[in-house]
């Protein structure tokens, strides 16, 4: 029988005799059936072995010439990015650099391999490897930096070089990864900003300087002439003097009041203007106003009114001093170009809730009123409807610019709605907190003089080296029978101090020798707790931004401004007579 070749084979060896053969033969049948079945599972295998080497084969063509489309995508996208791509070993020597290195440093990738990247990213001014990089101890994760270096060109440029460990999958560091970035435009950007930013601030500060000069200039002077026609109102002057002395004390606080609005505008505009949260009476404000604005207004023939809600708390929180500011400049204003009819101040409240007041303020006269085509430029600083309103009513036309910048502060706006030749109407809105105090609070400065009576046995100390101002201020001490003494400037003041005991000491700022912050110093810095417990107020035309604060800084207890007001001054020699 043809049985299978690998059973003949084993049937070969076997030797078995006929007899034996014939009795298995079924069996030997089955199994040779076994292996031709075996030979064709097995042809059947190998074709589909084939088939599938064939397509593995097919894949891995078209997965080698996908990794070669994208290696080269991606080398295409590496060699064209502008920042530059970098990858060091242990020892921070460059094993990679993308092209982008060659054109911000002109150094070639292929000279720069193997090289150490400390050799390139040396700082000219501030060395990255001295500020916690390591590369040979690896003790980061990740650095940032901004260093400024040259280029083989010797062009000075800034770079921003970032840093991290780059590890494999068991997370072992096998060296850096990073990326620098030319920053050069940014900085010199950056640079010349803080230049400009410097510049802007030395000229802002030299024209602060040159007003607070220009301010003591013209306020010293105007301290004699107003101080001397107070002086000359008070010495019961013939009748007909009275129209002119009062024509000049009027003339020279007119001035006074244009120096004022300039020194306030220069304050907003350099944001040194902080606002008070006090408690206030806006009767008390109104009250001022009527007193100050009434014989005004009679004077021109005109009538001014002041109309308030009852529902107006008694105590209100907030500055009181830039409210009555703003009122009296739009209060000011509507009496000055109103020649007939009236001027009404109208308060009103719009919404009461809680602890909180919303108040409409209104300010509306009947006077030459405004053309449509300039009611917003009737804000804009020194700047007035028309040139003739200056040559005709006077100002600098800044009160409605400053009162605007004031609400503002506030959280207000200034608005107006006005009829040429018909009049005018300012108004604006504002809250307020209500104050839990019940009873009115008194203003911090009385609206008629006091009655000047005798300080007789009150000692002060006057600090100045102006003659006229020495005059003027000795006069009214005379007329008030104040012992006194006078000082011409810081160092005299001191000795003085050490030898004589002043109940008060009126302190200029600025003198020669020893100006009058150091002199404070030195006289409270004396072993004597008179020195250390006197009163000493700043007497002086300085106009800077930071005199309050300093007056405080150096001891001082209080600032009085020249010009000031004998009132003023009057009532803080009676307090201080009054503590003895």
């Amino acid at each position: 029988m043809n049985y299978h070749r690998l059973l003949r084979r084993q049937l070969k060896k076997a030797a078995l005799d006929q007899k034996i053969m014939t009795a298995i033969s079924p069996l030997l049948e089955q199994i040779n059936q076994a292996y031709l079945e075996a030979d064709n599972d097995l042809s059947h295998i190998e074709n589909i072995l084939e088939k599938s080497s064939q397509e593995l084969f097919s894949v891995n063509q078209q997965l080698k010439q996908n990794v070669e489309v994208i290696s080269s995508q991606l080398e295409r996208v590496v060699n064209n990015i502008h920042e530059v791509i970098f990858e060091t070993d242990l020892q921070g020597k460059w094993t990679y650099l993308n092209p982008a290195w060659e054109k911000l440093t002109g150094y070639y990738v292929e000279d720069c391999i193997g090289l150490s990247m400390k050799d390139y990213l040396n700082s000219i001014s501030t060395d990255i490897h001295k500020n916690n990089i390591d590369i040979a101890k690896l003790n980061f994760e990740r650095q940032h930096h901004i260093i400024q270096i040259k280029t083989l060109d010797n062009e000075q440029k800034w770079l921003d070089v970032s840093i991290q460990l780059s590890k494999d999958k068991d997370y072992v560091v096998q060296g850096c990864i990073g990326t620098i970035i030319d920053i050069s435009y940014l900085k010199k950007t950056e640079l010349a900003l803080i230049e400009a930013k410097d510049k802007e601030t030395q000229a802002s500060r030299a024209k602060d300087e040159f007003l607070s000069t220009m301010s003591h200039e013209i306020r010293t002077p105007l301290n004699a002439v107003i101080g001397i026609s107070h002086l000359l109102l008070m010495e019961d002057p013939k009748a007909s003097q009275i129209e002119n002395l009062n024509a000049l004390k009027y003339s020279s606080e007119h001035l006074l009041g244009l120096v004022n609005d300039i020194l306030d505008f220069n304050k907003i505009e350099s944001g040194s203007l902080d606002l008070e949260s006090v408690d206030f009476s806006l009767s008390h404000i109104l009250n001022g106003l009527q007193s100050s604005f009434q014989l005004k207004a009679e004077d021109k023939g005109i009538k001014f009114i002041i109309k308030k809600d009852d529902l107006l708390p008694n105590v209100l929180v907030g500055d009181s001093m830039r409210l009555s500011q703003v009122l009296t400049n739009l209060v000011n204003n509507a009496i000055k170009f109103t020649n007939k009819g009236k001027v009404i101040l109208d308060i009103e409240v719009i919404k009461k809730q809680n602890k909180t007041i919303s108040l409409l303020f209104s300010i509306q006269d009947t006077g030459i009123g405004i053309p449509a085509d300039k009611l917003e430029k009737i804000f804009d600083s020194f700047a007035q409807a028309n040139s003739n309103t200056t040559r005709k009513y006077g100002g600098t036309g800044l009160g409605l610019a400053i009162s605007r910048k004031l609400l503002d502060l506030m959280g207000s706006d200034l608005k107006v709605d006005s009829i040429e030749h018909k009049g005018s109407n300012f108004y604006f809105q504002i809250d307020f907190i209500i104050s839990e105090k019940f009873d009115q609070v008194k203003p911090k400065h009385a609206t008629t003089p006091p009655s000047y009576g005798s300080l007789k046995g009150l000692k002060v100390l006057v600090v100045e080296d102006h003659k006229i101002n020495i005059m003027v201020i000795e006069r009214f001490l005379k007329k008030w029978e104040v012992d006194y003494e006078i000082a011409l400037n810081g160092l005299i003041a001191t000795q003085k101090a050490q030898n004589i005991d002043y109940h008060l000491i009126l302190m200029d700022l600025q003198m020669p020798v020893m100006n009058g912050y150091d002199a404070s110093t030195e006289i409270r810095k004396s072993g004597t707790s008179q020195n250390q417990n006197i009163p000493i107020y700043a007497l002086s035309a300085s106009a800077a931004l930071d005199v309050k604060e300093n007056v405080i800084k150096y001891g001082m207890d209080g600032h009085i401004s020249k010009p000031f007001n004998p009132s003023d001054l009057y009532q803080i020699l009676k307090n201080v007579k009054n503590n003895l």
